[in-house]
């Protein structure tokens, strides 16, 4: 194509010199001239350009180092204040953010995927995490058995599509749950803090098997078979069912409900833990969006089950709902309204001895702003309230906790 131009170009140069001789060219045949030879000097640059830069993949223009596999992570920092100013710098029922009074490298995320289709059938995702958080999800039996180890294999598995119907495809080996409307991967939640609901309703990752299948463009359904909740080596002989199902999206509108039972107390086969978890998902325009989340967990037998009085089942709910808005390409703020109630103190572990019937109440507000392309800040402010006294405090306990948070998040 260049040459067929170049040779253009000259011959028009040659014939235009020939009647140059006899008589001026007139303007509009200079001016096709001239056209054309500032667009093969754009085609010469172009491609000049073209040789320059390399092949990339992937998300934010990495280079893929194995074809057809996508590179993709994050790196989050933040500094947490906490008004209670707790002695012993930890704030009360947190799950990522514990730290009260310092910087936390919280994660840095590197994820290797090689995404299936129906041209690819066959994939493979692995997400090497590493920082603080590593420690809050890592699963049971996976490396080091102490979880101060600041490093999960946050998921692995291989993953295929069988040619049935609309595209049955399925997952082996260790991924997130299905459960809940908030994720381990911080840049996409809405607020820098995780809910109680995220940290003590649901679990995080799963080991086993899992078969996605879309029924219709509105309908689809997951359903598998796991060791159990945040281990990857079964602690007895039972399975843990995992399953869900979402609809929509209708006008910006969708439901999930996804449902996880087994048992899941070491070396017991028989009571099974069960919860039930509901996200519902709504974005009117597109600068506003909301979100609900229900939860309900039961498991059986796990109160007191090493008292001499004997043992009674565990019952805990929660709800949140979520608001984002942007009020700008660049700005958004986000709120968070959460109740979560721990009806036999059994998942909020550390709410202290002799408490019984505990309910939490969380009110969160978030200003995020995207610094540059790449760069991410937040800034948050979060209060507390139970109906008991259980909020460190430098007086020693109350029945509320105030923090100030701020975060950078570098997605690539």
């Amino acid at each position: 194509m260049k040459r067929f131009i170049s040779v253009g170009v000259l011959v028009l140069t040659m014939g235009t010199t020939g009647v140059a001789l006899a008589d001026e060219p007139p303007q509009s045949l200079r001016e096709d001239i001239r056209e054309l030879q500032a667009r093969l000097a754009a085609l010469e640059a172009q491609e000049r350009e073209n040789r320059m830069i390399p092949p990339t993949g992937g998300y934010g223009g990495i280079p893929q180092i194995i074809p057809g596999v996508n590179i993709s992570g994050y790196a989050d920092v933040s500094y947490t204040y906490s008004l209670n100013e707790s002695n012993n710098f930890l704030n009360t029922a947190r799950v990522f953010d514990t730290e009260s009074h310092g910087f936390t490298p919280h994660a840095f995320e590197l994820v290797f995927e090689k995404p299936i289709s129906d041209e690819q059938p066959v994939g493979f995702r692995a997400d090497l995490f590493t920082g603080d958080d590593a420690s809050v999800i890592k699963a049971t039996g996976l490396g080091a058995s102490t979880t101060d180890v600041p490093f999960d294999l946050q998921q692995a598995y291989v993953n295929f599509r069988v040619p049935v119907g609309n595209g049955l495809d399925f997952k082996v080996g260790k991924f997130v749950t299905l459960l809940g409307a908030e994720v381990i991967e911080s840049p996409a939640n809405w607020n820098f803090s995780r809910s109680y609901m995220f940290g003590y309703s649901i679990p995080f990752t799963h080991t086993g098997l899992l078969a996605s299948y879309p029924w219709t463009e509105w309908f689809s359904t997951n359903l598998g078979a796991v060791n159990g909740w945040d281990i990857v080596d079964d602690n007895n002989k039972a399975k843990t069912i995992l399953g869900s199902f979402t609809l929509g999206p209708w006008s910006g509108l969708s439901w999930t409900t996804a449902y996880v039972v087994g048992a899941e107390r070491a070396n017991n086969n028989k009571d099974r833990r069960f919860v039930f978890s509901n996200i519902l998902s709504w974005t009117p325009m597109e600068k506003l969006a909301f979100m609900v989340n229900y939860d309900y967990g039961w498991e059986k037998d796990a109160v007191g089950a090493a008292a001499v009085t004997g043992s009674d089942n565990a019952h805990w709910q929660g709800v949140a709902v979520y608001a984002k808005y942007s009020l700008t390409d660049r700005w958004a703020l986000a709120g968070r309204w959460e109740l979560f109630h721990d009806m036999d103190n059994y998942r909020v572990t550390n709410a202290g001895s002799g408490l019984d019937d505990v309910r939490y109440l969380g009110y969160t507000l978030t200003s995020e702003w995207k610094l540059y392309d790449k760069l991410i800040a937040r800034l948050e402010y979060r209060l507390d309230q139970a109906n008991a006294q259980v909020f460190r405090h430098d007086q020693g306990i109350n029945n509320h906790q105030n923090t100030v948070s701020a975060e950078l998040i570098y997605p690539f």
